[in-house]
């Protein structure tokens, strides 16, 4: 079965590879978190932090080319490694900071979108958009006892504005990020507890230039900001009832990487 898979696979990529063309790409990925939750009055309840060298991992992108203005691009970034918690012991009233400790963490971000872009005849310009779905997956694991596990699926938009000199390309994306039936699963808790919304909302500066006729060297900046609202009441097994708070989180991203052309 995996030989028919991949065998199918291989000639679906040299069908559309004949057809328009098409971009493979990875890149290396440090992560800087700044998560938060808060309580009702938004005063902070515990944080994680963590600087680009801890929490690392990589991109892989594949492109099909449709024509010079509209591409279909499937990307998968996947990054683990550890944050400085800072917070309290669940259920105790010690306050923000009575407890610090290590959290491991895992992120998996899978997305499939159409982007288009429309040529400027001002300064080499080129207006881009796109729109596409895609599935996040944040493991949280604060000990070996309470592990977090936040998932959702999305619809994701952006609109930007690209640069062309050259072999030097940039660009200035903005994407927004609307998830659907976003959810918290937990140690110790039979049911999910079902988020009212989760949404991210991304900045990016992508660079990319040109070494040889097919392949390309790229750096990019991102800036990410997710905003989590509160769940329902879920209640453990003696009967306690909980939620998983108000949160927010202001991630940054350094990806260095390469692009492959065919």
């Amino acid at each position: 079965m995996l030989k028919k898979v991949a065998l199918t696979a291989m000639l679906i990529g040299s069908v559309l590879s004949a057809e328009g063309g098409m971009e493979y790409g990875i890149s290396l990925v440090g992560m800087k978190m700044d998560y938060r939750e808060y309580d009702k009055l938004d005063n902070i309840l515990d944080s994680e932090a963590s600087q680009f060298q801890d929490i690392t991992g990589a991109e892989v992108e594949m492109r099909y080319l449709l024509n010079e203005s509209s591409n279909i691009e499937m990307k998968f970034l996947g990054i683990s490694g550890d944050t400085d918690y800072t917070g309290s012991y669940l259920g105790s009233n010690s306050g923000y900071g009575s407890l610090k400790g290590t959290t491991y963490n895992k992120v998996y971000d899978f997305s499939l979108g159409y982007n288009m872009n429309n040529a400027s005849e001002i300064n080499n310009l080129s207006f881009l958009a796109g729109i596409g779905l895609g599935y996040r997956y944040w493991d949280r694991e604060l000990s070996s006892i309470q592990i977090e596990e936040y998932s959702w699926y999305s619809i994701r938009g952006n609109i930007g504005v690209e640069y062309k000199a050259d072999a030097f390309r940039g660009a200035f994306l903005v994407e927004y990020q609307y998830g659907i039936k976003p959810v918290m699963t937990a140690t110790g808790f039979s049911s999910d507890f079902e988020l009212s919304s989760a949404n991210i909302i991304k900045v990016s500066l992508p660079l990319r230039y040109n070494v040889y006729e097919n392949l390309d060297l790229t750096c990019a900046y991102v800036f990410e900001y997710q905003d989590i609202k509160e769940s329902d009441i879920v209640y453990d097994a003696a009967g306690n009832g909980y939620v998983e708070p108000d949160s927010t989180a202001y991630n940054q991203y350094i990806k260095i990487g390469i692009v492959f052309k065919y």
